[in-house]
């Protein structure tokens, strides 16, 4: 390292000298550094930075159609969004609206109370036809809205021609080439010539989201909710409901439909759910199926069920859970197995059941009170685990004996699906896959891009949903039955158990029978709530009158007078 210099014998003119050097060395060393790196070879095809044009919503025609879509929503906060609602999932109207909104098929009138970006339905006369609470699904959910459409605007007279700069054609980068507003042509097909409103769609929604049709030309004055003149609801469940127990602790006190053998903790009476779900058709008052919001002041609680069944949903076949082959796991109890723990051969080769069923209450109507379908399946599983009679649907319906609704839980969510909307005049409805020349009802295998088939189409990305939830199915089901016949005695070929069925409970602590009641309600597991209390002795909640004059009063209002007596259909849903 070089000596520093002793600059006490220096002269004012020496120092001065220095110090301007110094200076100097300084500047060129800041210039050398601040300014930019010569690159070593020019790029060879710079990028041009697109430039974003303004989308100018006055430049396209726009039509009024309706969309039916499914969603799964066991990942949704329900349909309807709310503004300053935070919830822990996004709403389906939310991931509907950013679609149709990042497709530029929406322009609504700017509110100035939300924020950029927020869902605004305004100036779309939107609807929708039923709104499913949080973690419940949809096969035919039916909205109507007002759309971009490629039908080409009416010539302008000369004084109002647009200049070129503001005739100029937009493309915004998330709409495909066909989507630009088209030239005018002799003649518009309003199908064929149209944006292609399901495929623009499905391609900005999650895979949950699937549009499955759109209607060109609804009726004169169409609302999604008040032209709805039937909803239809599944809630699906499995026999048997959960699994069952082996040995005298897994024995209720339920009997088969004949009264001549015990059933076993897990399996539901079908029959008698049944005869309870007919009680439900008709014209009823529903109060006490249902929740109560005194926000809306309903009055009247009467609604029409077209139908209500209990129906075998698909056939089982071979696979996981075959454990419920076992005699120890079926339904009945039947003396002549008391004293064995294996399966005879001869019963092996014919089961009565291999693996759980699938059932579904169907249930239609013009209408549903607020989780009225949930509060109707709570009611017939109990009546299923043979903890209620058929009866007590009568019970509940008569609202002169039962004015005020007993305290129950409703069903879980996740089970139901809006099946499907019906209409008066029907809609015609153009599906993905469709074409002008296609014969309706067809399986056509149709042209890769037409929106059902291929990659991107509706039925690849549904068959990936699926195929996800049955590997979960089918490694979680073969998981228990290892579980289940790991822990199996085993004996050499001809022998058997000789032990009484109790014998073997004393042998296994586990295998005492619990003091807690088990009620199944559709969710994965049933819920133990100790001795269980009949439905009619439980406390009742307050009459519908009472709890509408105290939010009333609370909120110091006064009586509404609008639709006093009427029933407006589809006003809460599910």
């Amino acid at each position: 390292m070089d000596q520093q210099p002793d600059y006490s014998g220096w002269s004012s003119e020496k120092l001065i000298e220095r110090v301007s050097l110094l200076e100097k060395q300084l500047r060129e060393q800041t210039t050398k550094y601040r300014s930019p790196p010569q690159p070593l070879s020019p790029e060879p095809n710079p990028k041009k930075v697109k430039s974003v044009r303004h989308f100018d919503p006055s430049k396209y025609s726009t039509r009024f159609i309706a969309l039916k879509f499914a969603y799964l929503g066991q990942h949704y906060n329900g349909l309807e969004y709310h503004t300053n609602n935070t919830t822990p999932y996004p709403t389906i109207e939310e991931e509907l609206w950013k679609a149709l909104f990042k497709a530029k098929l929406i322009s609504p009138t700017p509110n100035p109370d939300l924020k950029d970006g927020e869902t605004n339905w305004e100036g779309c006369e939107y609807s929708k036809c039923g709104r499913t609470d949080k973690g419940v699904s949809a096969y035919g959910q039916v909205i109507s809205l007002k759309v971009r459409s490629n039908r080409p605007l009416p010539t302008p007279k000369p004084a109002e021609s647009h200049t070129a700069e503001n005739s100029a054609s937009v493309t915004p980068e998330d709409i495909i080439d066909s989507e630009s507003p088209p030239s005018e042509m002799a003649a518009f097909d309003p199908i064929e010539d149209e944006i292609p409103y399901p495929q623009t769609l499905n391609r900005l929604l999650p895979p949950e989201i699937r549009i499955l049709a759109w209607c060109p030309s609804p009726p004169p004055d169409f609302s999604a909710r008040f032209s709805c003149t039937e909803r239809r609801y599944k809630y699906f469940f499995t026999q048997p409901a959960y699994t069952p127990t082996p040995g005298s602790a897994g024995l209720s006190s339920a009997k088969d439909p004949k009264g001549q053998q015990q059933l076993r903790e897990g399996w539901l009476n079908i029959s008698a759910m049944n005869e309870a779900a007919a009680k439900f058709t008709g014209s009823h008052d529903f109060r006490n199926f249902c929740k109560v919001d005194p926000s809306k002041q309903i009055d009247n609680f009467r609604r029409h069920i077209n139908s209500a069944k209990l129906i075998r949903v698909w056939p089982h076949s071979q696979g996981p859970v075959g454990y419920l082959n076992l005699p120890d796991f079926q339904e009945h109890h039947p003396p002549d197995l008391d004293n064995k723990l294996n399966p005879t051969a001869e019963s092996a080769r014919s089961p009565p059941q291999t693996e759980p069923h699938t059932y579904a209450l169907e249930v239609h109507g013009s209408g549903f009170l607020w989780h009225q379908v949930r509060h109707m399946v709570a009611i017939l599983f109990l009546i299923g685990q043979g903890l209620e009679k058929p009866s007590l649907i009568d019970d509940l319906l008569d609202t002169n004996k039962t004015p005020q609704k007993p305290v129950y839980d409703m069903a879980d969510a996740a089970p139901l699906v809006l099946e499907d909307c019906k209409f008066e005049p029907k809609l015609q409805w153009v599906y993905i896959g469709d074409s002008t020349n296609h014969t309706p009802g067809r399986i056509r295998a149709g042209p890769k891009g037409d929106g059902k088939y291929g990659n991107g189409g509706a039925v690849d990305e549904l068959w990936k949903v699926w195929r996800r939830h049955k590997i979960d199915e089918t490694l979680a089901g073969s998981l228990l039955d290892l579980v289940v016949r790991g822990q199996e005695v085993h004996f050499p070929p001809g022998q058997q158990d000789f032990r009484t069925r109790d014998e073997q409970d004393e042998r296994d602590p586990r295998q005492k029978r619990s003091e807690s009641q088990r009620v199944f309600l559709g969710g994965d597991a049933p819920r133990n709530v100790g001795v269980y209390t009949p439905l009619m002795r439980r406390p009742r909640l307050e009459t519908v009158e009472v709890v509408n004059a105290k939010y009333l009063k609370r909120k110091g209002l006064d009586p509404p007078e609008r639709n006093r007596g009427k029933s407006v259909p589809g006003e809460d849903d599910g």
